[in-house]
């Protein structure tokens, strides 16, 4: 594990994904940082105490928990409920029937047989809500998902 504890700015950076915690005043005052990679580290001051040398990061455990509770967070507050997913899900839906709305019209060139796929391929896309197996985010997330229903060509 790499870990970075910056106490300034309460950031704590565990294997390069770094959060905002709402605490560390379990940390000695006097740390301005400290370093992990693996099975050493430093400590840094911020006075002109030298640097420390660690081969234990057991005592600062709690930086390790409060970066997973600020994870935890940071996805929750940045997670889509299921009604905006839905929302945004038929939102691009719809765009897929406005791209094709020209095959519905009389004057196209295309072929009865073509025209009839374009509908059956529209009445999918508006069906979705009803016979997809995703999830709407999953929806959102991969748009080549098999439920969407294939663009006739």
């Amino acid at each position: 594990m790499k870990l970075t504890v910056v106490t300034s700015d309460l950031t704590v950076i565990k294997d390069n994904e770094a959060y905002i915690v709402a605490d560390l005043s379990h940390l000695d005052k006097n740390i301005h940082a400290i370093q992990w990679q693996d099975t050493t580290g430093e400590i840094e001051y911020l006075d002109s105490t030298p640097n420390l040398v660690i081969n234990d990061i057991t005592p600062y455990n709690q930086c390790v928990t409060d970066w997973e509770t600020a994870k935890a967070k940071y996805i929750s507050d940045n997670t889509p409920t299921e009604a905006e997913s839905e929302a945004a899900f038929k939102s691009y839906r719809n765009s897929l029937l406005s791209e094709s709305d020209w095959t519905q019209l009389s004057d196209n060139k295309l072929s009865d047989s073509k025209k009839t796929e374009w509908q059956t391929y529209r009445q999918s896309l508006r069906d979705m809500p009803t016979t997809k197996t995703a999830t709407y985010q999953e929806l959102l997330d991969n748009i080549s998902h098999s439920d969407y229903p294939t663009k006739p060509s």
